[in-house]
């Protein structure tokens, strides 16, 4: 029996918040970081926008490791 349930983790609980960008984020060069419950997050934007550094940010999702932002 599998369950299909989806199993929540801690790293749910960003998703919402809003990070800053500590690293530029561009999809293209895959580059891009972000600073969000005290850690220091692989980034990419949601709608492969270049974010610079410094900016505010919102967490849509968490794809593997890295988190998906938009602008806030």
């Amino acid at each position: 029996f599998v369950s299909s349930k989806k199993q929540s983790t801690n790293y749910d609980r960003v998703i919402g918040q809003i990070g800053i960008v500590t690293e530029d984020i561009n999809n293209i060069n895959a580059e891009g970081q972000v600073k969000a419950d005290g850690k220091i997050w692989t980034a990419r934007s949601i709608d492969n926008s270049i974010i610079p550094a410094g900016s505010e940010v919102i967490i849509d999702r968490i794809d593997g490791v890295k988190l998906i932002v938009k602008n806030k």
